[in-house]
């Protein structure tokens, strides 16, 4: 299943001096057609709330476990990652690198990057849609729990000396023997 999102960020003011401002995403939306990446939608003298653009956002069956996790929460979320524009393609400095309903994905773009991850609220039209799909896709899987395998301790493994046999040393007392 796809969904073309809208995904809004806001650039707010610091209160710290190290830094005149930050970003942060503040909420999706269906995507509108009358909007383009980079308009302002509402600002004022502590913010700038911005229309980042588009985004396609795909469901995977294979995923359905983490969408249901998600909804379990208690607070169904997606989760939006904003990359840094390095090159300067974009009309503003950060652009949606991606969208997911998956908790897992979300983390696994939190290992070593620079990216913005944000937790925003998934709106009931998208809800409604992540729900049919589970119902179509879902499929339960009993937890099996994996049996060790029996280690026979007296077993050689190759490439392995036992410690306790004697190992003749070069006599001479000199370092290389």
């Amino acid at each position: 299943m796809t969904i073309m999102l809208g995904v809004v960020a806001e650039n707010r003011r610091s209160t710290s001096r190290w830094i005149a401002d930050y970003w942060i995403p503040v909420g999706v939306m269906l995507a509108p057609a009358d909007l383009r990446s980079g308009d302002v939608l509402v600002s004022d003298e502590r913010m700038t709330r911005y229309y980042m653009g588009r985004f396609e956002m795909t469901f995977h069956a294979a995923d359905t476990e983490a969408y249901i996790e998600n909804l379990d929460s208690g607070n169904p979320a997606l989760y939006v990652v904003l990359r840094r524009d390095a090159d300067g393609i974009h009309p503003l400095p950060w652009y949606v690198h991606t969208v997911t309903g998956s908790p897992h994905a979300a983390q696994d773009c939190e290992v070593g990057s620079e990216d913005l991850i944000e937790r925003v609220p998934m709106p009931p039209e998208i809800l409604r849609a992540v729900l049919e799909f589970l119902d179509a896709h879902h499929v339960e899987q009993k937890f099996v729990k994996r049996q060790r395998d029996r280690v026979d301790p007296e077993e050689h493994k190759f490439g392995k000396q036992p410690i306790f046999l004697n190992r003749n040393r070069p006599g001479g007392g000199g370092l290389d023997g």
